[in-house]
């Protein structure tokens, strides 16, 4: 048995930049806006038949004279030459035969575009982040400037 599961989330993108990179062939005349789904797959498999675990009784413990053995026995017979008969026995399953496509909409979409931020946004967040630095450095040396002089005042008093 093969099953397919098929996700399927509708997708919208806006943007002359995307829908090109996307569709070389679009209309640029009207709003850049292209609609269409991403789907993702999986799948699975199941057999139609399974080994018969009644006909292998494993890990049966024996004793010799200084350790302690498994012994794994098959049901089986003798082949015409002589040798042990290696078959599986195999029982079927209850299960329908077939491919399967199951189909999940989702209820939700995704809407990608793409913009251009402008330069004095970086520079912004450059100086933001430099500023923040300065902040927490300064807090770093008040923190053990103050340790340093309540360490000092203990020793001139005691």
């Amino acid at each position: 048995m093969f099953q397919y599961f098929i996700k399927i989330v509708p997708t919208t993108y806006k943007g002359k930049k995307i829908v090109q990179q996307i569709e070389p062939n679009f209309d640029m005349t009207k709003e850049p806006l292209l609609e269409t789904n991403r789907y993702f797959v999986t799948e699975t498999y199941t057999p139609m038949m399974e080994v018969d675990e009644e006909d292998w009784q494993l890990g049966q413990e024996f004793e010799t004279d200084d350790e302690v053995r498994y012994a794994a026995s098959k049901v089986g017979g003798k082949t015409g030459l002589g040798l042990d008969k290696h078959e599986h026995h195999l029982k079927q399953r209850a299960i329908l035969s077939g491919v399967f496509f199951i189909y999940q909409v989702y209820p939700f979409a995704i809407e990608i575009s793409k913009k251009e931020v402008p330069l004095t946004h970086l520079l912004i967040r450059i100086m933001a982040t430099i500023g923040g630095l300065f902040t927490i450095a300064g807090w770093l040396e008040a923190a053990v400037c103050s340790r340093k002089k309540r360490k000092q005042k203990r020793g001139l008093f005691k």
